[in-house]
């Protein structure tokens, strides 16, 4: 039994706040239990010279402590981040120009890495920012005992004898059956500790699973966001 009483794959109750960052052209704050990281999206904007790229634009992402100077964990966010999104974002569509993210754990009770990149997926859904595909991400634990965990807390993550985070394309999958590493190339990995083969692939189907929740959330966060916002000119 978890410490939380929920199953192996079950992902903690899911939130989320969109636009609420007034100087940032989009922005989000999404949450997995305790856990909560807010994301800001600035731009495209023109880059500085020695950021210019011809032919895209460059994406930039700092990670920001909730108090004090950032981390080492605050860095390992902010690399997830920028690996995923590099590879998301439409860049090609504005060159010379660059994108700025800015993401603050605002609360890390396990899997922050996951949560920050939902966070940035909702903040540049929100920023109008052209992407190939939407993105989600989760994560998952293997106890001493070689079992797997889902959306792991803090407290799990510190028993754990591996922790892996995966960040998927929405149409890798969306209504698909066959979850496994043989069948999708995910977009973002981060393993850490010891495991086998066995229990990475079990992560690695855990993780797709609890993705399709992920994205079926963002949906409903980004048709209320919209649904809002037309209730709101209609009546104008």
């Amino acid at each position: 039994m978890r410490p939380d009483r929920r199953e192996d794959d079950e992902v903690r109750a899911l939130h989320s706040v969109l636009g609420l960052l007034n100087r940032a052209d989009g922005s989000a704050q999404f949450s997995s239990g305790r856990t909560s990281v807010y994301s800001g999206v600035y731009g495209p904007v023109g880059a500085r010279v020695y950021d210019e790229k011809l032919d895209r634009a460059y994406v930039e992402v700092r990670g920001r402590a909730d108090a004090g100077p950032a981390g080492t964990a605050d860095r390992w966010t902010e690399s997830a981040v920028r690996e995923t999104f590099e590879r998301v974002v439409a860049a090609q569509l504005y060159p010379r120009t660059m994108v700025q993210i800015s993401v603050q754990v605002r609360e890390d009770d396990g899997a922050v890495d996951a949560a920050a990149i939902n966070a940035t997926a909702l903040a540049l859904i929100d920023a109008a920012v052209p992407l190939r595909d939407t993105v989600a991400a989760a994560a998952c634990a293997v106890r001493e005992d070689g079992s797997a965990v889902a959306d792991p807390t803090l407290e799990e993550i510190r028993d754990a004898r591996s922790i892996h985070t995966f960040a998927f394309a929405a149409s890798d999958v969306s209504n698909i059956a066959d979850l496994t590493s043989a069948s999708i190339c995910p977009i973002y990995v981060d393993s850490r500790g010891e495991f086998s083969v066995a229990e990475y692939d079990r992560c690695f189907e855990l993780c797709a699973r609890a993705a399709q929740r992920v994205l079926a959330f963002i949906r409903t966060a980004i048709e209320d966001k919209v649904s809002k916002e037309s209730q709101i000119a209609g009546s104008s």
